[in-house]
């Protein structure tokens, strides 16, 4: 699943752009006549749950099979709806469609948006829904642009061009260590890095991946398409030196 030098072994299902998504998702349960389907929608905070959920059909059947995309058949992303607590998890499946994630938690009271990422007969399809965790809920500030975050002894900094919306552009992120830039970058899902973006507001859902660069380089670079202007977090994954980071930026996009 991880043994690649850059891109995944396996080519990308119908509908999925190396210049990322022109459109946004994650604003509806359901979509393409399929719907997600959870068993629990409610939580106490820092409390793990074997948490499940289907996807059904308009007439209610299960589906049981699904394709490969980025190296997994799903890919779960949960975010408070101040765009902190960021996870990304892969469910497992069961024969039957059920899918399981094992010891789920919602750290923090407040209300979450969860987005689930699947390729149902090579159609890609984001789905998203509310979660929500028991208790007052202490909203987090934000800077309005934040190029530059630091995470285990990792600085990594945004490069973008003009941040326009309804434009391709390239997002580049520099990974440094002590000054220097990391001289290995092991891939992550079959690629050297993993970007959400999530519009502030309503939460919709951009999810992209990088374009070709040496893994020697210390830099993962992106094509992207923000369809609208505003606010927007983005949620860098990569892997420098072996170690899994994530790391949180601000952008504002124009018109």
């Amino acid at each position: 699943m991880e043994n690649h030098s850059g891109h995944s072994s396996h080519d990308p299902p119908e509908g999925y752009s190396p210049g990322g998504h022109a459109t946004l998702g994650g604003l509806s349960v359901d979509a393409d006549g399929l719907r997600l389907v959870p068993t629990d929608t409610r939580f106490v905070p820092g409390e793990p749950f074997d948490w499940s959920f289907k996807i059904v059909t308009s007439n209610g059947d299960v589906v049981t099979k699904f394709d490969e995309a980025h190296g997994q058949r799903s890919h779960l992303i949960v975010v408070r709806r101040d765009l902190t607590r960021f996870q990304h998890l892969h469910p497992t499946l069961d024969s039957d469609g059920t899918w399981r994630v094992k010891d789920f938690t919602l750290p923090d009271p407040g209300v979450y948006r969860a987005f689930v990422d699947l390729v149902v007969d090579g159609r890609p399809m984001t789905l998203g829904f509310d979660l929500f965790a028991s208790g007052t809920m202490n909203v987090a500030s934000r800077p309005d642009s934040s190029q530059r975050a630091t995470t285990d002894g990792y600085d990594v900094e945004l490069r973008t061009d003009d941040l326009l919306a309804g434009k391709s552009i390239k997002v580049a992120f520099d990974i440094s260590r002590d000054g220097e830039p990391v001289s290995r970058l092991d891939p992550y899902l079959g690629a050297l890095g993993h970007l959400v973006a999530l519009r502030e507001g309503d939460l919709a859902y951009l999810h992209v991946h990088p374009e070709e660069t040496s893994p020697d380089s210390g830099r993962v670079e992106f094509g992207a398409n923000f369809p609208t202007s505003g606010r927007y977090r983005l949620f860098l994954q990569s892997k420098p030196d072996g170690t899994l980071i994530t790391t949180p930026h601000d952008i504002r996009i124009g018109s």
